[in-house]
């Protein structure tokens, strides 16, 4: 049974079931068959993103003043918790209301009865926590987010530090909120020496939980990259800058999917070893610039030490890993040491135990089709890997022409491995 129609959604001159306002328990989805798979298999796309609006009214408002662009908004992070999947929405153009959502997840309706994995196609994504929270009201609610990251006891870290436009002018901060009743834990203000509010790019982060917790987070600003280690105990932060974090000239100047490429990106994913109670808690982390095909790793008891940190020996513990055969932007370490990551340019995914020397490393999939810019990656407790896939290189490219067609323009794929993420021991 398909769900009732407005004559609203004829915007653009045709039908996306996808954006009309119906009420949740009337909403279907579109399902597109596929065979299972041993590899990566497809589990959601998106042709355009839309929301649960508050109401028809305000969904038809929002288009008429430009509030909401349908074609502008990308999804660019990822992560899972218990059954739901939070994306980030970052404010890349003009017409993005929300800038962090969710969609539900249901493994439980992975496989029907033939056997096959239905892709969930144009699920509207709920703005979390809140729509009053999306809107760009104070400088207490969310501006700008690029990322975030769980924590074992269900608190998201929320980097809300895109400053990259001129879309706030509210500094960049990091918000915590307990996702087991949705309220707000803490907020934390970066200072402009550590981000900056003209400039800054709050990227990426992983959580150390130890001696009461740390987010190590990569800056991929143009103007002064680094990355940065938050402690959430003495509610401060510090700033490591080096060269192994600019940009390498020889990565960049490439087409992905009939758009190139230009930027000299600085440093942008990064990995957390897995807890190891041999280590006595040491870990590494493990970082990449965008336009960069090295790997580097530093351990977190240097970074937790901000008096060494700002001297200049910390940098003789910077270690190189080894060279990638393509350039990445996400990446994750699951609880058994494998470190997932993405190769850009050859459409692919690669992966590598951190136990093993990195000559050991391969990609596990590739495909020119469905793998267009892997970005962001996440874990969840049933043992699934999941990558989304987002082309968002043609939203940061200003001058590229978006247009909403029935093209797919996200995937979110995943992979049964049967690990944990990072943050549990083997």
């Amino acid at each position: 049974m398909q769900p009732p129609r407005f004559d609203f959604c004829q915007y653009f001159g045709f039908v996306f079931l996808s954006y009309c306002v119906v009420p949740r328990n009337q909403i279907t989805q579109n399902y597109v068959q596929r065979s299972v798979s041993n590899s990566f298999v497809t589990d959601y796309e998106w042709s355009s993103v839309n929301f649960t609006w508050p109401s028809r009214s305000a969904y038809e408002e929002a288009l008429q003043n430009g509030v909401y662009v349908p074609e502008h908004n990308a999804l660019i992070g990822i992560k899972v918790y218990k059954d739901r999947m939070y994306l980030a929405l970052p404010r890349l153009r003009p017409g993005t209301p929300i800038t962090l959502a969710s969609v539900p997840i249901n493994h439980q309706d992975d496989i029907n009865e033939v056997g096959e994995v239905p892709i969930k196609r144009n699920l509207l994504l709920d703005p979390f926590p809140s729509w009053d929270m999306n809107v760009k009201t104070s400088c207490t609610t969310l501006q700008n987010v690029q990322s975030m990251e769980i924590d074992r006891r269900g608190i998201m870290w929320i980097l809300d530090g895109t400053r990259i436009n001129d879309f706030t002018k509210c500094p960049p901060k990091l918000v915590l909120i307990d996702l087991n009743n949705n309220r707000i834990v803490s907020r934390h203000i970066f200072t402009p020496d550590i981000a900056l509010t003209e400039g800054g790019f709050l990227n990426d982060l992983v959580i150390d939980e130890s001696d009461g917790g740390y987010a190590y987070i990569t800056d991929n600003s143009a103007l002064d990259p680094g990355l940065i280690v938050y402690s959430r105990k003495q509610k401060r932060a510090w700033k490591l800058r080096d060269r192994s974090m600019f940009p390498e000239l020889d990565a960049t100047n490439f087409t992905i999917d009939g758009v190139r490429f230009g930027a000299l990106a600085p440093i942008d994913g990064i990995a957390l070893s897995p807890l190891n109670p041999r280590r006595n808690e040491e870990r590494i982390v493990y970082y990449t610039a965008l336009s960069g095909y090295n790997l580097y790793a530093i351990s977190n008891r240097i970074l937790r030490n901000e008096r060494f940190c700002k001297g200049d020996q910390w940098r003789a513990y910077v270690k190189h890993v080894g060279r990638k055969p393509a350039i990445t932007d996400g990446m994750i370490i699951d609880n058994k040491g494998n470190l997932f990551y993405g190769l850009i340019q050859s459409h692919g995914i690669g992966k590598w135990n951190i136990y093993e020397y990195f000559n050991t490393a391969r990609e596990v999939v590739s495909n020119s089709r469905e793998i267009i810019w892997p970005d962001s990656f996440a874990m969840d407790n049933s043992g699934y890997l999941y990558v989304l896939c987002n082309g968002i290189h043609k939203y940061f490219d200003q001058g590229h022409r978006l247009t909403v067609s029935d093209e797919v323009k996200f995937r979110v794929l995943k992979l049964y491995t049967g690990n944990k993420n990072y943050m549990y021991s083997p």
